[in-house]
């Protein structure tokens, strides 16, 4: 079966919005709001995740 193009496009996220927001919220209450460079590493990586999670929710106009 082919994708549509929609699905070719924005493809589902891996993981709901909520589980990524919740791992960047306790990625700051653990560094106390000081991240390390690993954990700026983490930070950057959470952030492409949510916004191709945003991305992926975004539906299109009619």
């Amino acid at each position: 079966m082919r994708p549509t193009p929609d699905t070719e496009t924005h493809p589902a996220p891996e993981r709901p919005l909520a589980e990524i927001n919740a791992d960047i919220r306790g990625l700051f209450a653990r560094a106390d709001g000081r991240l390390s460079d690993a954990e700026r590493v983490r930070h950057a990586s959470l952030l492409q995740e949510w916004a191709a999670a945003i991305r992926a929710s975004v539906v299109p106009a009619a």
